[in-house]
């Protein structure tokens, strides 16, 4: 009953182009870039609370508003439209993929006509990666399992470029969203004509939670960005799952193999990642120790509760949760209570880490590998 009320409540939430404010949205303007946007977000999702006073004070505004969500959802296989199967699992292992959800009533503000009616009809808009990774060309099936660990089969409607797609791996309605057991939205998106002060006020007003992300127009580069999951999988390796307990997962045991390797490391001593791991990681360590700031990492720290390679996922699977970076290997977690000064910061930046102290959600503790280049460079010069 619960549950039942809920997807209703959350089915009418999902996305309100408030209709006080119509004249903007029909001029022959109809594109998103077209107009000034607010973008709301928090750590994993939106409260429901934190919805539901976004889309008060966008009716005090008389503005517009919807809301995207996002899971990682079990790939099983991929066939052809002769039901030749092209890409399987091994028993009790699922691929997990990145799906965004947005509403029927707003796709075309935010993809060309084609796209929209692509993702409108109930098909699924897959990025070109994603589709080379998965061997999928329109009319292929893909067949899911869902959070509620429901199979559903969908049938790929179109193919477009992964920035074009905003690095989702695949885009479908939220119909299609709620089938697959997504019903948490990640982000709202409030747009108008003319975004004025007035706009944050009101939502400043109503909406209690104070750790919520605003962004307006563009915003300022962050110098710990991450890559996204396409470029993970391109970089270091695509792997099926098993769940273990919701949280805890066991790789794909051949991807294990061949990636994940234990080696001494520099300060740190014995350290289990993954192989792509091991110069960066090394060339940071290094250059710590050459300039005498080893003392600033915490050996007992990292013996305790640190590492590197750890099989699970950011949150639970029911929920959506996204793989972490441990389960690749190319994040590691040293001074899990102390913290690093802003020296560390900066030269494990200059060898291709990302720190989690600036994200939305802080992880101070936190050194994720996002660019081999910088290694590259630094051993050439």
């Amino acid at each position: 009953m619960i549950y039942s009320l809920l997807v209703s409540v959350l089915i009418n939430l999902s996305s309100i182009p408030i209709t006080n404010n119509q004249e903007a949205v029909s001029q022959p303007k109809n594109k998103i870039d077209n107009y000034e946007v607010i973008t709301i977000s928090q750590s994993g999702s939106l409260f429901y609370s934190v919805t539901n006073q976004i889309i008060e004070s966008v009716k005090n505004l008389e503005s517009n508003v919807t809301f995207i969500g996002r899971a990682n959802v079990g790939l099983e296989s991929t066939t052809a439209p002769n039901e030749e199967i092209k890409v399987s699992t091994l028993e009790n292992f699922l691929y997990s993929v990145s799906v965004k959800t947005i509403d029927s009533t707003v796709t075309n503000m935010f993809y060309d006509a084609d796209t929209a009616d692509v993702i409108n009809s109930g098909m699924l808009v897959v990025s070109s990666l994603t589709s080379e990774r998965y061997q999928l060309e329109v009319g292929d099936i893909v067949n899911f399992v869902g959070l509620n660990n429901e199979k559903i089969a969908l049938e790929v409607g179109k193919i477009i470029k992964d920035s074009t797609l905003g690095w989702f791996e695949i885009v479908v309605n939220k119909e299609v969203g709620y089938k697959l057991g997504i019903f948490r939205n990640i982000q709202a998106i409030i747009w108008d004509s003319k975004v004025s002060e007035n706009f944050f006020i009101e939502l400043h007003k109503n909406i209690e939670y104070r750790k919520v992300k605003f962004t307006y127009k563009k915003p300022s580069p962050n110098k710990n960005w991450v890559l996204p999951n396409a470029l993970v999988k391109e970089m270091f390796g695509d792997f099926q799952i098993k769940e273990r307990d919701g949280v805890w997962i066991t790789t794909e045991p051949e991807w294990r193999e061949e990636n994940i390797q234990n080696k001494r490391m520099p300060i740190l001593g014995n350290t289990r990642c993954h192989r792509l791991m091991w110069e960066p990681l090394e060339g940071a360590l290094n250059q710590i120790l050459e300039e005498g700031l080893e003392g600033y990492l915490s050996i007992e720290e990292w013996r305790s509760s640190g590492g590197c390679y750890a099989p699970r996922r950011i949150s639970r699977f029911d929920a959506g949760g996204s793989i972490s970076r441990h389960a690749w290997g190319i994040a590691i977690d040293i001074n899990t209570k102390s913290g690093y000064p802003p020296r560390i910061v900066e030269i494990f930046n200059s060898w291709g880490f990302a720190w989690g102290g600036t994200w939305t959600s802080p992880d101070e503790m936190h050194f994720e590998l996002r660019d081999l280049s910088a290694s590259i460079s630094k051993s050439s010069s």
